[in-house]
C-alpha cells in the first residue's frame, strides 16, 4: 500500500500538467479574463497574446508532464535510496517542471507581442 502512494504522490502533478494541457488544446480561454488561463502582464496585454500564450501553456504543459513522468519512474526505479526519499525527490522536480513552461511562454511573448 505504500508503494502504491508513493508512486501517485510522484505522478501526481504531471498527470495534472498532461490534463491542463489538454484542456488548453481542446478547449482555452477565448477572452482575456482574471479567473481561468495564463494570466500574466504580457499574456493580457492584447487579444492575440492571450490566444497565443493559451496555445503555448496547452504545448508546453502536455510536454513537460510526459517528460516528468519519464524522469519520475526513472528515478522510483533507480535510486538506491528509500521511496520516501525518491519521491520527495520527484515532488521537488515536479514542482520544478510546473514552472519551466512559464519561462518558455514569457520568452515566446516578449520575442513576438514587444
Amino acid at each position: 500500500m505504500e508503494n502504491i502512494a508513493s508512486y501517485f504522490i510522484s505522478l501526481l502533478i504531471p498527470f495534472l500538467m498532461i490534463a491542463i494541457g489538454i484542456v488548453h488544446k481542446i478547449k482555452a480561454p477565448k477572452k482575456i479574463n482574471h479567473f481561468y488561463g495564463y494570466r500574466t502582464f504580457r499574456s493580457m496585454s492584447s487579444q492575440k497574446a492571450w490566444d497565443h500564450a493559451q496555445r503555448l501553456l496547452g504545448y508546453y504543459s502536455i510536454r513537460f508532464g510526459f517528460c516528468n513522468i519519464a524522469i519520475a519512474i526513472f528515478l522510483l526505479y533507480i535510486l538506491p535510496f528509500s521511496l520516501d526519499v525518491v519521491t520527495l525527490i520527484n515532488m521537488g522536480l515536479s514542482m520544478v517542471f510546473l514552472f519551466i513552461p512559464i519561462f518558455f511562454i514569457e520568452k515566446n511573448l516578449k520575442r513576438n507581442f514587444q
